[in-house]
């Protein structure tokens, strides 16, 4: 058993590495791109979000409702699910510890990144708000409601460093974020 949390706990951080390029993946080719004839992801976000939501004062919603700022409830899952063959891989050519921590990184990534980006959005002063690495994050978030096709990634921009997504805010719109 302990055999198997330590593997668990090892493959964990990898997984989130591997969630942030997952992150880019769905961002750009899924929430930004019409995906055959399933476009509710392109619509939800793409559209819509982006529409409402703009590098300017609207970034922010301030006093209008909350709507279209995160995944629809149904469709928070659907993220991880996509890799369930990938999972179901490594669980029997690998083991089943390391799937097991490949998907608590996925899950708690997933979850960061709804969170996160309704944080973004909806500031209301928390602990958090204030601290670089989320500030840091946030003009990141910015610049992508300035420019969709650059910084794909909320939680961790590993992705977008390596891909050659990452674009800096411009310092004067820093403000903004």
């Amino acid at each position: 058993m302990l055999e198997a949390v330590v593997i668990g706990l090892a493959i964990f951080p990898a997984g989130l590495i591997y969630a942030s390029f997952a992150e880019w993946v769905i961002h750009r080719r899924i929430m930004h791109r019409p995906l055959f004839r399933f476009r509710h992801f392109f619509i939800g976000h793409a559209m819509i979000h982006h529409g409402k939501y703009r590098a300017d004062s609207t970034y922010i919603v301030g006093d209008r409702p909350r709507t279209d700022l995160t995944l629809a409830w149904w469709a928070m899952p659907f993220p991880v699910l996509f890799h369930v063959p990938f999972l179901v891989a490594v669980a029997v050519w690998v083991s089943l510890p390391a799937a097991v921590g490949l998907l608590a990184a996925l899950t708690l990534y997933q979850a960061s990144y709804e969170y996160l980006h309704y944080c973004m959005h909806v500031p209301r002063n928390r602990w958090f708000e204030g601290v670089r690495a989320f500030t840091w994050i946030n003009a990141h978030h910015l610049q992508h409601h300035r420019k969709h096709g650059t910084n794909l990634n909320i939680v961790l921009p590993i992705a977008d460093f390596l891909l050659g997504t990452r674009q800096r805010l411009p310092q004067a719109a820093l403000g903004a974020a």
